[in-house]
């Protein structure tokens, strides 16, 4: 074997991933946002005094950003749902759930049902 059939064969090893890690990362990372999914999802519960955790309404805090705040997050980093956090940013919010708190400024109300 020449050394440039060695370098090839190195070379091929070096650029091709292994498949089994990158279904331990993927399998990683859904486990990461349900996690912080559930997470948010108690603290939403816990700013409307339930017990019990309550879906949190993405959309419609992003339409209205002043109605819930979320205190303890890192600086300039927005608020939104755990699927467009990358790794790091869920793995922080997990580590540092102990200051992260929701502080409901004005509830969303359920759309009255029409009567008649």
């Amino acid at each position: 074997v020449t050394e440039e059939e060695r370098a090839a064969e190195l070379q091929k090893t070096k650029t091709v991933p292994p498949v089994s890690r990158l279904t331990v990362d993927i399998v990683e990372l859904e486990a990461l946002r349900k996690s912080v999914e559930d997470f948010f999802c108690f603290c939403y519960g816990k700013a409307l005094g339930k017990s019990t955790v309550v879906p949190v309404p993405y959309e419609k805090i992003q339409r209205d950003q002043s109605a819930v705040v979320v205190q303890g997050l890192p600086e300039g980093l927005a608020f939104k749902h755990p699927a467009n956090y990358n790794v790091s940013t869920l793995k922080w919010i997990l580590e540092n759930k102990s200051g992260i708190s929701f502080i409901i400024k004005r509830p969303f109300l359920e759309p009255k049902k029409h009567l008649g």
